[in-house]
This record gives C-alpha cells, structure tokens and sequence, in this order.
C-alpha cells in the first residue's frame, strides 16, 4: 500500500482506518532526522472524524484520511510560511487562507501531516539547511550523502515511508534532484500549469509547484487534483497507459551525456536498454537548444536578478541570519542591471520558441537523459563553500535545462534495487504533461517489469 491509489482502496474497503495511517505517519515522522520543520500532531482528530463518516457510510472523497506532506513554503492556512528560513521565524505570521494549488488537496480530504524541511528560500539544488539540519538521502545513510534540493525534506518523507506522497517545488530542479537521490519519482510541471499564489517564491518566471510520489500514477493524481480537474468526489482517474512499440522517445547528443558518474552512465544505458528490448523506439538526435539552456543557466541566470529582488529588504536588515551560501548566491543577483535581466528574458523566451520548434521537427513523444550527472555526493563535500558552488552547479545542470525551456519534466529511479539511486528524466514540450503523464507510467511499467 505504497501508493495513493492503493491506500485509498484499503481505506475505502475498510481494510485500514485514517486513524492508523496518521498515528504510524506520525510516529515514522518523529523518529525522522531532518526531514520536518513542523509536525501537525493534532491531526489525529481530523482522522478519526473521516473514520467517523466512512463508517457511517457518508460519502467521503476517494483520498480523504490519507496523509501527505507539503514543503515549507506552500501557504497553509493557519501555519507559517518559514521557508526553511531562520529570518522568517520572527517575522512570519499565520496565513489566512491555503496556497491556490494547495486548497483543492484540502478538499480532496487529504491530511497535512507537516511542513517539511528545504533549501533556505528554496535557493539550491543540494538541500543543505544549516538551520534545521540536513536530512540525508534515503541510500548509503552511513556515509551521509546529499537528498538534493530544495524539495529535500518532501523527498526524504516519501522515501523513508513516512508518507507515499509529497508536494514540492522545481525551478532549476528541486522537485526532480532530490527524486532521483532518494529513489523516487518527482515532476515539474509545465510553466504556467499551476498558480503561484500563495506559495514563496524564489523566480515567478520559473517556480513550479509539482508532486513527488512513490509512482507515476500517485503525481498524477496530486496533479489532476491541482488542476481542479479531479473533483474531491469524482472517482480516481487511470492514467492511459501506451503500447510500448507506439512510443518515440529521444536522446540528444549534449553536454547533458557529459562526465556522468560510472553508476550512471551504467543504470542510463540499462534503462535504455530495456526500454529497447521492450519495442521502444529510441534514437539519438541532434537538439541545439538543450545546450543552449546550458549556456544560459551557467551564464545568464534568470533566477538571480528574482531572487534578488524579492529578498533585498531582508538581506539589508538580516542578511547575518541567511544561510551564507544562499546569502551570496542571492546577493549575486545585485551585479544585474534591469536591462541585462531583460535581455535575458528574451533569450529564454527564443529559446523556449526555438526548443518548442525541434522538438516539434523530430516528432517524437519525450526526451530521455540523466536526471542528475551524479549520485548523490557526500555531505561532507560541501562544507567547503567553493566546492558546495561546484557540487551545486553539477547536480542542477541537466534538470535546468528543461526549466529554461519552460517544459514538462519527470523523473523516474532507473536504478537497480540495492544500488545507487538514479534517475532517468523524461521531458517534452510546455503544455505536454497529460501525455507525459502517460508516456512516463508506460517507461515505469517497463522498467519495473526487470528492476530486479
């Protein structure tokens, strides 16, 4: 029952109460290093009343009873916004009503069990806090290794059980960094798919909300929810699944191929391998825009200019209080005048028309590459501040891409069961996550078919 889908039949068959799920989420959750910036331990009453209503046969939302956890800066009403912040804990007040993508989850009857930790402001792809702590990947937890940011605590909840479902955010690849380090599937929805409102931003020419799960099909539900396309009392939605011989996937020669780690570059060519063996069409081709969005993320970033913006007052009066490494990469932001920031809106704006224009010409249904060049490196490897700069440009340069085209991207663990976690990214077009959704499920199912 490692599933949305699975435990809502369970609670709807009677098999298992919402009570039991929140008492042993809540317990998995105590016992957790890191993961959490605040537990809701009064939800248990909430529980107990959908118990109340399931066994009075009341009609009750098919997700209602099961619990989810949201990253630290989704606005949830009655709780504090910190995003993993030490400067908003005193400034911070109780919100008012639910981030927009947030309320619909609400109504669904899904329960918050806490807000979990993330990147300071949400501004690295490593998912170091030193002001909650770090919590660990879910792999090789001697060593001590990166959850990837800055959807980090969100990652870890799902991975070590505690939930089989989480919100994050992705806007370099915060959603899909810390999926592949632990294991797990993770989505950035296409730009614009979602309402920002209510969530703190770090670039709201980039921010996307999306769904980390245990699977495919549970993002999709979040995501129907989200979209308010799943009503909290329709019945649960099948993701169409391909024929695996109908598919037309990708691989473009690009930087993105470029230094990959031995286990990845092993578990990438399995992946594909299977994905052949199983009558997938995969070709190699020739797509000048994904390297181009690595040029304009190495060298003409849009979120510093953002980022700036948003947190100059802060920075004036608290900026001792930031995290020192998102202090400078924010204060990076201060060197871009308002006309460079400009021409770097254009250029992402021909870039994502010129990426929309070959991936149109190539016709085919995704892309496939590497979500991350590396498995997750070592804490450790970041306590000095230059190489934190290098490890966090290495772990953000494949996901970014899809970012800087405004795309669909999803990632899916392509790994081996007991080796290094890795993921394999499956991107498209902006526009494209319902047949994304359905060409991901396909690559799952046929990957999961010889995992072993």
């Amino acid at each position: 029952m490692n599933t949305l889908r699975a435990l809502s039949k369970a609670l709807n068959d009677g098999e298992i109460s919402s009570s039991e799920l929140i008492g042993t989420a809540l317990a998995r959750a105590r016992q957790s290093e890191s993961v959490f910036i605040e537990l809701n331990e009064g939800l248990l009453r909430l529980a107990e009343s959908i118990d109340r209503a399931r066994g009075k046969n009341e009609t009750v939302p098919a997700l209602a009873g099961i619990p989810i956890t949201l990253k630290d800066l989704f606005n949830v009403r009655h709780q504090r916004t910190l995003a993993g912040s030490m400067v908003l804990k005193n400034l911070a007040k109780p919100e008012e009503k639910d981030a927009d993508v947030i309320a619909p989850l609400r109504d669904a009857g899904l329960l918050f069990l806490g807000r979990t930790n993330m990147s300071e402001f949400a501004f690295s792809g490593i998912g170091v806090n030193p002001h909650y702590g770090t919590p660990r990947s879910i792999w090789d937890r001697e060593t001590g290794r990166l959850p990837g940011g800055s959807s980090s605590g969100s990652a870890v909840s799902v991975a070590e059980g505690i939930v089989v479902a989480t919100l994050g955010s992705d806007t370099a690849g915060s959603c899909r960094i810390p999926a592949s380090f632990n294991g797990i599937v993770g989505v950035k929805p296409s730009y614009g798919r979602f309402s920002l409102q209510g969530i703190y931003p770090l670039s709201p020419t980039s921010d996307a909300p999306g769904p980390l799960a245990k699977d495919v099909d549970s993002c999709y539900l979040l995501d129907q929810l989200m979209c308010r396309k799943l009503a909290p009392q329709d019945t649960l939605p099948e993701i169409p699944v391909r024929d695996a011989g109908s598919l037309k996937l990708a691989v473009p020669e690009s930087r993105v191929l470029d230094e990959l780690d031995s286990e990845v570059q092993s578990a990438f060519d399995s992946a594909l391998d299977r994905l052949r063996n199983a009558g997938v069409v995969v070709k190699t081709v020739e797509m000048s825009a994904i390297d181009q969005s690595i040029d304009l993320f190495y060298n003409k970033a849009i979120i510093l200019y953002e980022a700036y913006q948003h947190q100059r007052e802060l920075l004036e009066q608290y900026g001792d209080q930031f995290d020192p490494f998102v202090r400078d990469r924010t204060l990076a932001g201060r060197e871009i005048s308002d006309d460079e920031q400009q021409s770097r809106y254009r250029a992402k704006a021909n870039l994502v028309e010129l990426f929309s224009q070959q991936f149109k010409q190539l016709k085919i249904d995704a892309l496939l590459y590497p979500t991350t060049p590396c498995i997750p490196p070592a804490i450790a490897e970041t306590d000095d501040p230059d190489n934190a700069r290098r490890v966090n440009l290495q772990c953000l340069r494949n996901t970014a891409t899809a970012n800087y085209f405004d795309g669909c991207s999803i990632s899916l663990p392509c790994h081996r069961e007991g080796e290094a976690p890795v993921g394999l990214m499956v991107s498209a077009m902006n526009g494209d996550d319902e047949k994304l959704y359905s060409v991901s499920a396909t690559i799952e199912r046929i990957l999961q078919s010889n995992a072993r």
